[in-house]
């Protein structure tokens, strides 16, 4: 690791040298270089290359020409960052820095999303089409984030409206080919039709996005009745209405739905019955309102909010042989939650941010299941909490700005936590033209154990396992150091070093109950506090803009270790490099983009006898504008067409092998 950091090191330093020499007339001169803003480090809004907080961020430009349908191919070049299909369930979740995605916190405009099992969101369930930017923070080390914030921030900005009537219509569809359920290889099995309106007069604004998903599911073994891809239909409706009784002011409400209708079709084998056909089918509804208010004043800002949200998931086992419904449990999780947050600049070198948080979180879950009556397995379980944040942004002379802050949370079953951390940052004058950037976070993190974790029946039986929850679980605490160097001329290169260490203790993992095996004759896990992990690396990326060309690419080395036993932790690969080129010809109105990825191999069991294979993919996009507003645009995904062996469960690769597509958007004003 120390060679690996010397060689990127001594590559950053010798990189703006000689791209400062580089003559002016070889770059494209007209390369926008509108400063990226962004707010989830802070929560003062800041140029990207000047926050103290090292933020990464995927822009609407990034959405659009790799034709990023959800949240999960949207963050899948994002360096560093994992995407793991959710134990048990369809869809994806994010990991950041070897912390799963149980400790990694998304946000829609700074307000958390409701989790799908009670602790991971599943990314695929959030559409693209109200995305304006989506800003990363990696570690803890903002105290503006509670529980949940120990492995990173993926805050989703949503967009807002320009001057006059704007609209954006996109519809495409794809095909897996001989890898399509239906078994009919030209079948445009997956579709997306996706709207955006926003509107804006002087007294208020109003915004709507609808986000249209079906499939018609896939498998990778021809012979098998199982799938791999889940048939049916992921839909998100969003509005916004905001009310601006003056220049300062402004009054919103925002409701948001979200429901999926889908399912998968699993087979197991019984002894002395042979294989058992079943149906897997998954009923989830969201829905959310937010009523919030912010007011600006001539040094500083107000802003407050009140969210309401019910998350429902239904989930049924059918067996095929039989005409009832086997098994079907529900879970229900209302979220209460208000924040409200004040800044203000306090002289000529301070600005304070100060907020408070309360929030309530309740699980109720049962089941139903044929001719019996009604199990009630978790009844109304709550979470109450209380968190107080303050920060100060504090800029010493020209070249340096350091941000203390610290968190207070009062959690109902856990009581009182504090969490500190510092952010520096130093901009040193070292080269002519190019801005150089030295970073410093170190931060304390806390998370509550979850309701899930405390209560949530994961009851798999057809498959052979359950997952239940303990209540007797402890908090877990972090620490969490992050050390960075960039270089960067806005339009022509940007380059990285970024040196992260995180410890964990107290981690809640799942481990075998070999009692409750032997009395239920299923293989029963239950979350326990079992170990102290580390997680620690190095990421190194860049891009470089050639006039035409922009080239991109990122490689992160990880070490983790279960510091119990100093194994390596599971699904945590050791390498990982991702990048990207784009072609662009204004004349023509051409886009062309390639998109590749590798993965080492990782191990999947805690002794590290056992390990998944490497894999890479490539992905080609072709954006074609026709006239005005009007393109077209194609696409393969996963061109080699490398994926897992569905027959082998300890190979962890790509569970999608090649996708083809073509779609068209119209965007314009009215």
């Amino acid at each position: 690791m120390r060679h690996t950091a010397l060689l990127a090191f001594s590559f950053l330093w010798y990189t703006p040298q000689i791209l400062a020499e580089t003559p002016a007339e070889t770059r494209d001169e007209t390369a926008r270089i509108t400063p990226v803003l962004v707010i989830t480090g802070t929560r003062t809004e800041k140029p990207v290359l000047e926050t103290p907080v090292r933020t990464e961020v995927v822009s609407r430009e990034e959405i659009e020409k790799t034709h990023a349908r959800d949240l999960k191919e949207a963050l899948e070049d994002v360096p560093g960052l994992l995407l793991r299909p959710i134990h048990g369930k369809t869809g994806y979740e994010a990991w950041l820095q070897g912390l799963d995605s149980d400790r990694v916190l998304i946000l829609i405009d700074d307000e958390p999303v409701t989790p799908s099992t009670g602790s991971t969101v599943d990314l695929s369930q959030i559409g693209t089409m109200d995305i304006e930017r989506i800003e990363i923070v990696k570690g803890a080390t903002s105290a503006l984030y509670g529980s949940s914030a120990m492995g990173g921030v993926i805050n989703v900005i949503t967009r807002r409206p320009g001057t006059g009537p704007r609209y954006q219509i996109s519809l495409d569809g794809g095909s897996y080919g001989d890898k399509n359920l239906s078994g009919n290889p030209g079948e445009f099995n997956t579709r997306r039709l996706a709207a955006h309106l926003a509107v804006q007069r002087a007294a208020g604004r109003l915004q709507f996005s609808a986000d249209l998903r079906d499939r018609a599911g896939y498998r990778l073994d021809p012979d098998a009745f199982r799938s791999e891809g889940p048939t049916g239909s992921k839909r998100n409706f969003d509005l916004r209405l905001a009310w601006t009784p003056d220049s300062r002011t402004e009054i919103w409400v925002k409701p948001r739905l979200y429901r999926e209708d889908i399912s998968n079709k699993l087979s197991r084998f019984a002894p002395g019955t042979g294989e058992i056909r079943m149906k897997k089918n998954e009923i989830a509804e969201r829905i959310s309102a937010t009523l919030g208010l912010e007011r600006a004043t001539d040094n500083g800002r107000l802003r407050g909010w009140i969210l309401r949200e019910n998350w429902s998931n239904i989930t049924q086992q059918d067996a095929i042989s039989t005409p009832e419904i086997e098994q079907q449990r529900t879970a229900e999780i209302d979220t209460y939650r208000a924040e409200l947050q004040w800044g203000r600049a306090w002289g000529e070198h301070h600005a304070l941010t100060a907020g408070l948080v309360l929030g309530e979180e309740t699980l109720n879950q049962y089941q139903d299941r044929s001719g019996e009556a009604r199990i009630t397995e978790v009844d109304d379980k709550r979470r109450r909490h209380l968190e107080i944040y303050l920060q100060d942004d504090i800029f010493l002379g020209e070249r340096w700005e350091v941000v203390p802050g610290i968190r207070v949370q009062d959690d109902s079953d856990f009581g009182f936590y504090a969490a500190p951390n510092i952010n520096i940052l130093f901009t040193p004058d070292w080269f002519n033209d190019v801005t150089t950037n030295v970073r410093l976070g170190v931060g304390r993190g806390y998370r509550v154990p979850n309701l899930k974790e405390r209560y949530f029946v994961f009851d798999h039986s057809p498959l052979g396992y359950m997952i239940i929850g303990n209540d007797a679980l402890e908090p877990e605490r972090s620490d969490s150091y992050q050390f960075g160097i960039e270089f960067a001329r806005p339009g022509r290169f940007r380059a990285e070093i970024h040196l992260f260490h995180n410890r964990i203790r107290e981690l809640i993992d799942t481990d075998i109950n070999p009692e409750q095996s032997i009395q239920r004759g299923l293989l029963i896990f239950e979350y326990r506090n079992i170990a102290r992990a580390l997680t620690q690396g190095v990421e190194v990326n860049g891009n470089l803009n050639l006039g035409r060309f922009d080239i991109k690419a990122g490689y992160t080395l990880l070490d983790s270790e279960d510091r119990d036993t100093g194994k390596t932790l599971t699904e945590r690969p050791r390498h990982q490099v991702k990048t990207g080129i784009d072609y662009r010809n204004p004349a023509w109105g051409t886009l062309f983009s390639l998109r590749g990825v590798y993965q080492s191999e990782e191990f999947i069991d805690a002794d590290n006898q056992v390990a998944s294979p490497s894999w890479s993919t490539w992905d080609i996009k072709l954006t074609q504008r026709i006239s005005g507003g009007l393109s077209v645009f194609a696409g393969i995904d996963n061109l080699t067409d490398q994926h897992r062996d569905p027959n082998t469960p300890d190979d962890f690769r790509p569970r999608a092998g090649r996708f083809i597509y073509m779609g068209i958007r119209l965007e314009g004003r009215t």
